[in-house]
């Protein structure tokens, strides 16, 4: 019969009936120093044969336990909370009757005159303290709470409460120590990864007198919510405490050290077990927990109703100086240490108040807890009001008044009506139309993101710059290091390509007027001893992240006039097939002059282009006119084959590339021989002049009045261009026939875009050419 209850009771409580059993040595302490290592079976059902392994266990002096719990080992890993437990062990009644009668030596004093007065009792002492434990469990029986299982151990007992499959981590904490408190339980047996004695098996600790752990009752049907069975421990517990005839929540020490109550289900979210901070009868806390309306009372005792209006413009101002209040006054706490109010502690010092570098913190030192707060967010967890409603709870209560200048207001609306003009170009077809070429850029992939977040930046800074001087005669400055700018945008973890392509978009933003670049020498003296701040910490750090720190960026209005610039400069960026990934200084000085390339790039109007780029673009340049004069056409592949810098050393700026990969040494480097018909020299030359005809080529088409154009039928009959060429040529201005031809393309394809229903058929005869004809420009065209 007992072996039967038992493998019902170790099927009911394991993950379907199968359990890993461990097993533990347990002769006296030098030997169970010497075997410390936890043995554990493979998964098994509680059988036969698995009784016989234990028996084997048991007389090689290994105790036999077993984990109710499921998902792991560890307390972290545990997932499945199928029972809460509690042993009761008669050690804790000695210790409670200590202190009850009045001890006041130290901890380990206390721990000896345990270990003394339990090892003295005798057998009929022991069963009167286990008598004392049945008292107390059918004591709770008699108020509705029967357990599931109650295990007899040497020293006490093992008592079950099954649970519902739906227990979260949070509940079972909280039945463990409320059923601590209501049993004088051993407080070390609350973690959800304990293990516990199997029943019918042997007690080892002193092997001149085992013990037989036996299932002494097994209720396999009484099985608990764990939100309801809080709610009826907790009614207990305070009929309990109105009571004196009663043998349970005997031991104060080990009450929660606050109340819990069940928080509400909204919005679908299950319910949780809160902190009822109301009742916490720690100094001013039950009066913070009242929220707006507890300020008034919490004024006086603080001393702060006759305080006078502190006015501040910047929201951080307000925070730095928050911070610097003293928790301890706030709370109402004298100790720097305490029960931590954010859990169920058990720790009397796990909680701790501090300051450091004037600032005010609280910190848990539990690793179930491990809290670290501020003001703001101490106060939001004890309201349970949202963060921004807290900050204001702090700012009425210390009579803190956030101002706003006019500037700063101004500046608000500026940037909120672009912000929303921006974000018009997503949908607004009649904008589209109107600003073609704008429109264009700013769908390129991530560019209205970026131009919106330059904005919502600058809008964050309003409060910094408006207390400067000399900001009120100009527009919002963005002055964070423009990769920070662009990493809140992408993600901390974005490659360089990705922020090198959005740093070019910014640039080209100040290329088309939507935003101005502003020169250090120009910015207010506040804002360049920040600059000397960052070039200090560019100086520590190696990191990219630093690069670019002396470029700031003016949010501008989006007016109609700036508008319309924006569209001809976009245009002009377009037609002379510039390209966001090869726009640089360079390019922009060849193509507009150099007044305006100091205009987009004003921290590098000193700068003097190298002698080597400027070979390259001579170079570039005398090979495209003397090409296209020749045969009036040319392309990329056949330009770079003629590029001829014999002055130029390639095969060390090859060499010196690969200094930057990690692992290679200088010497290795500068010893290493190239050849000519090294593959990966050629592809590296290759890749190197096609960038540099990239940045050149746009300038020598405008300047000369060449073309750029796709390969058509057109094109090869003209210059008789071979069949193998594709892509794009660079070409001289075509024939009048040839331009009667590409009138009568363009207007093909004009009648095309403008309504897609119209047939070949149609268009040939509204332009006067065959049917053919247009079916070879429309596929010319895809």
């Amino acid at each position: 019969m007992a072996y039967e209850q038992t493998r019902d009771f170790i099927q009911v409580t394991a993950n379907n009936g199968k359990t890993n059993f461990s097993y533990i040595f347990e002769g006296n302490e030098e030997e169970r120093l010497l075997k410390s290592k936890v043995y554990k079976s493979k998964m098994k059902y509680y059988s036969k044969e698995a009784n016989e392994e234990f028996e084997e266990w048991n007389k090689n002096g290994y105790g036999i336990y077993f984990l109710p719990n499921g998902g792991g080992y560890k307390n972290d890993n545990i997932t499945e909370f199928r029972a809460y437990f509690i042993d009761m062990d008669i050690k804790d009644e000695i210790e409670y009757a200590f202190v009850a009668a009045g001890f006041t030596g130290s901890p380990n004093e206390l721990q000896e005159k345990v270990k003394s007065k339990f090892y003295s009792l005798n057998k009929t002492e022991k069963l009167n303290y286990k008598q004392i434990f049945r008292c107390r469990v059918s004591e709770l029986k008699q108020r509705g709470i029967p357990p599931s299982a109650i295990v007899e151990t040497k020293n006490g007992f093992h008592v079950y409460y099954l649970l519902n499959k739906d227990t979260q981590r949070h509940q079972f904490e909280t039945l463990e120590g409320l059923l601590i408190y209501i049993y004088n339980g051993d407080m070390a047996v609350k973690n959800t990864a304990r293990l516990l004695r199997v029943p019918d098996t042997l007690h080892l600790k002193d092997s001149n007198d085992p013990f037989t752990i036996k299932l002494e009752e097994w209720n396999r049907s009484v099985r608990y919510d764990a939100e309801d069975l809080i709610i009826r421990l907790r009614k207990v517990v305070e009929k309990v405490h109105v009571q004196t005839d009663t043998l349970l929540c005997v031991n104060s020490r080990k009450a929660p050290t606050y109340n819990t109550k069940l928080l509400s289900k909204k919005k679908g979210l299950p319910s949780r077990v809160g902190i009822d901070y109301s009742s916490m009868n720690i100094g001013n806390i039950p009066i913070i927990s009242k929220g707006f309306e507890g300020i008034p009372e919490l004024k006086k005792r603080l001393g702060l109703d006759n305080q006078d209006d502190l006015c501040y413009i910047d929201r951080d101002d307000i925070r730095q100086f928050l911070k610097k209040q003293n928790l301890k006054h706030l709370l109402g706490i004298d100790s720097d240490r305490l029960y931590c109010i954010f859990h169920n502690s058990s720790n009397p010092t796990s909680g701790n108040i501090y300051s450091y570098d004037d600032k005010w913190f609280y910190k848990c030192h539990s690793s179930r807890c491990g809290v670290h707060y501020n003001i703001v967010q101490i106060i939001e967890r004890i309201t349970r009001l949202p963060i921004h409603k807290a900050f204001d709870y702090l700012k009425e209560l210390y009579n803190i008044a956030e101002v706003k200048t006019e500037w700063q207001l101004d500046q608000e609306r500026l940037i909120e009506f672009n912000i929303e003009f921006l974000e018009r170009f997503k949908y607004d077809i009649d904008l589209q139309e109107n600003y073609p070429y704008l429109t264009k850029f700013l769908k390129t992939k991530g560019t209205l993101g970026l131009l919106i977040q330059i904005h919502e930046i600058a809008r964050r800074k309003l409060p910094q710059l408006s207390k400067m001087r000399n900001m009120d005669s100009s527009n919002a400055i963005v002055f964070a290091p423009m990769r920070k700018v662009i990493e809140e945008l992408l993600s901390e973890n974005s490659d360089l390509h990705s922020i090198n392509k959005a740093n070019t978009k910014v640039v080209i933003m100040i290329f088309m007027y939507l935003l101005n670049c502003v020169g250090v020498d120009q910015l207010p003296d506040e804002m360049q001893r920040r600059i000397e701040q960052y070039q200090k910490e560019s100086r520590k750090n190696s990191n990219l992240h630093y690069n670019n720190i002396a470029r700031y960026y003016e949010i501008v209005s989006m007016d109609t006039e700036r508008l319309i610039l924006a569209e001809e400069m976009s245009q002009l960026f377009y037609q002379n097939h510039l390209t966001i990934s090869n726009f640089n200084r360079e390019q922009l000085i060849s193509l507009c002059g150099v007044e305006e390339g100091n205009r987009v790039f004003p921290d590098r109007s000193e700068e003097e282009i190298p002698g080597l780029n400027q070979s390259i673009s001579q170079e570039i340049k005398r090979i495209v006119n003397e090409l296209i004069q020749v045969k009036g056409w040319t392309y990329d592949n056949e330009i770079i084959e003629h590029i001829d810098i014999s002055d130029f050393n390639m095969k060390q700026r090859y060499k010196d590339s690969f200094k930057y990969i990690p692992k290679k040494k200088s010497d290795e480097l500068d010893s290493l021989a190239v050849l000519d018909n090294d593959v990966g020299f050629q592809k590296w030359r290759y890749g190197f002049l096609a960038k540099k005809l990239s940045v050149n080529v746009p300038a020598i088409i405008s300047n000369q009045e060449y073309r750029r154009a796709r390969v058509n039928k057109l094109l090869r009959k003209q210059f008789d261009i071979p069949i193998h060429i594709k892509g794009f040529v660079y070409h001289q201005e075509i024939s009048e026939q040839g331009k009667q031809l590409e009138d009568k393309a363009s207007h093909i394809l004009r009648l095309k875009q403008h309504d897609l229903s119209l047939s070949n058929a149609q268009i040939a005869s509204l332009v006067g050419c065959s049917r053919q004809y247009v079916s070879n420009v429309l596929k010319c065209r895809d």
